[in-house]
């Protein structure tokens, strides 16, 4: 045989054996007498000269079930193969077989089918669920922009700066009076805005302004509607905005009163203010803004806002223990007199710039406990140039239609504080002891309010809470001595009276510079959801000059100070955000005439 046959023969041979060792049908033995068995001894070698074995001897002509060994004894039929070469290929074949079957064998099983029911969650590494998580935003940020669901230019970018918020309360209320109360207890609030007042009841045929302290007012129906606006301006720059209904412009009440023949009501400006910060834990807030101090309404009313400017200190964040302190203070202009006062010809020369305002500084401190958490705050208020001032001498009787210290009484008043009257008329020379004798009242005392307040609150199981608060206040001005002083009739005044000149004349001083309350809360503390609800009750005791009575509690005694009792109430959720809640408050005087008044007040409130 020549090279090149030599060649054509065993190059189809060794590819043959390649694909053959790797087909998974040889892994089955071949039927017997197809193939010899891969031990039995090799035929010998025929002589050169004798003729090649014919395949026939050694591969039976029984046709096999396997295709690969009908494959082998076709080639060697052919004369591709001879008898021994194909001897050789099966038995390598059958070799590399049974070394992939141990293999198999070996390789790890795979785990048996889940059983029925079983859900399996694959763990997948937190950079994958990372890079799905991103795919995903990507995805449904390119459908919005494609089905155009919202479009930059279609927002303005000023709206994502700016926070609305609101809320809407409806009240009905009922003010129930003793039968006991006293009948003359002037209205000095109306003494002094339509006065001034004849106090000589002889020429003064009108006579004088009463508070209502007998005949019931039930089922009053009113609101209180208030729209905030907030916005940061840039990082570390907010301007809030708020406007609130109001009967007046009173500063304790934004409450308004239904009726009036369907007239339309009128919108104040409730806030309006900017802060700056926090830098370095520094906080400036200007303008029309909230009480920036922690108290309860025995010292300011709820509804109490401040004019002026404040600075706020709280360090962040709280140490290890659950501790942090802060304080705050301010400077807040109460009053501003008239520069062309007097107003009127005839009543001499302009006087000074009376400038009223408060002066105010806390300290507060807060503990987060497990379960727990407390507030404290102690704080000073000096009120300045609040006191009403003795005019000079005044001889209305020449035409005159002011005093000099006209503008020293009170802007603002509810009832309660001791008052004295500040003109100083020089009687008629033509009737010295019946002539008119229009007259201001004004404040006896100074306030210098010093005030503690101390909030607790427990876990009381799921989401329910008992909160327990206490509040005191001293008025460290109060002076009797100095108040007898003030008055040009003796002393201060505090109901009407009558001598034998028809006037009205002080009574004795029966005042108190104290006050304190306490209230526990049980349940959520503001409930807004369905099925959330609380109740509480407190007490109340605050002396006529504990504080200044234009700024304390308007509901309490129906406003001011003298008052003493207990108040009870609670509230129940409805809706998200809205509850519907009640509190009866029965109160008394601490001092002077007979005047209890006990208030009902039902509110149904909601907000954004």
């Amino acid at each position: 045989m020549s090279p090149f046959s030599r060649s054509l023969t065993f190059a189809p041979a060794a590819t043959l054996a390649a694909v053959l060792a790797a087909q998974p049908a040889l892994a089955d033995a071949p039927p017997a007498g197809d193939v010899p068995p891969a031990g039995a001894a090799p035929a010998a070698a025929p002589a050169a000269t004798a003729p090649a074995a014919t395949p026939q001897a050694a591969m039976p002509a029984t046709p096999s079930a396997n295709v690969v060994v009908n494959l082998i004894r076709l080639l060697v039929k052919q004369k591709v193969l001879s008898a021994k070469q194909a001897d050789a290929l099966m038995a390598q074949a059958q070799a590399e077989a049974a070394e992939a079957k141990t293999a198999q064998a070996s390789a790890p099983q795979a785990p048996p089918p889940p059983a029925a029911g079983t859900i399996r969650v694959p763990y997948v590494p937190e950079k994958v669920r990372q890079q799905i998580e991103d795919n995903v935003r990507q995805a449904v940020l390119q459908e919005v922009q494609d089905q155009n669901w919202a479009k930059p230019e279609a927002v303005p970018s000023w709206t994502k700066h700016v926070k609305v918020t609101g809320d809407l309360r409806l009240r009905n209320e009922s003010d129930f009076y003793s039968a006991n109360n006293v009948d003359e207890f002037v209205d000095f609030a109306t003494f002094n805005s339509q006065g001034p007042i004849d106090i000589n009841k002889d020429t003064n045929p009108t006579g004088f302004p009463f508070l209502n302290t007998r005949v019931d007012r039930p089922m009053r129906d009113s609101f209180r509607a208030r729209l905030n606006v907030g916005l940061d301006i840039t990082e570390g720059v907010f301007f809030d905005m708020r406007l609130a209904s109001g009967q007046t412009n009173s500063p304790v009440s934004t409450t308004q009163l239904f009726g009036g023949a369907f007239s339309k009501n009128i919108i104040w400006l409730d806030q309006a203010y900017l802060q700056l910060g926090p830098i370095q834990g520094m906080t400036f807030t200007g303008g029309r803004m909230p009480d920036p101090f922690l108290h309860t309404d025995l010292l300011y009313d709820e509804d109490l806002n401040f004019d002026g400017f404040a600075l706020a200190y709280a360090n962040r964040p709280a140490d290890a223990r659950g501790f942090n302190y802060g304080a705050t203070a301010g400077i807040f202009p109460l009053e501003y007199g008239d520069a062309n006062f007097p107003t009127f010809n005839g009543t001499g020369p302009k006087t000074r710039d009376i400038v009223k305002w408060m002066e105010g500084g806390q300290v507060t401190a807060n503990w987060n406990g497990s379960g727990w958490d407390a507030k404290a705050g102690i704080g000073y208020y000096d009120f300045v140039n609040v006191r009403g001032q003795l005019s000079s001498p005044c001889a209305l009787v020449n035409g005159n239609k002011a005093c000099d210290t006209d503008q020293s009484r009170p802007a603002f008043m509810q009832k309660g504080n001791t008052l004295f009257l500040i003109r100083n008329i020089i009687p008629d020379p033509a009737s010295p002891t019946d002539y008119a004798q229009p007259q201001f009242a004004g404040l006896s005392f100074d306030y210098n309010v010093l005030n503690a307040t101390a909030m607790l609150s427990f876990d009381a199981g799921g989401s329910y809470k008992i909160d327990l608060t206490a509040d005191y206040v001293r008025n460290l001005a109060y002076d009797p001595a100095s108040a007898f002083a003030k008055s040009p009739l003796g002393t201060p005044i505090n109901n009407l009276r009558e001598n034998a000149t028809n006037l009205l004349v002080p009574s004795a001083l029966q005042s108190g510079p104290t006050g304190f309350q306490t209230k526990l809360l049980f349940g959520h503390e503001r409930p807004s959801e369905f099925g959330e609800w609380n109740i509480f009750a407190g007490y109340r005791y605050l002396e006529p000059d504990a504080v200044l009575d234009s700024f304390t509690d308007s509901d309490f005694h129906l406003g001011g100070t003298n008052a003493k009792g207990y108040f009870v109430g609670g509230a129940f959720g409805l809706f998200r955000n809205t509850n519907i809640s009640a509190r009866w408050m029965s109160a008394n005087e601490v001092y002077g005439p007979p005047l209890a008044i006990d208030v009902l007040q039902v509110d149904l409130n909601t907000g954004f």
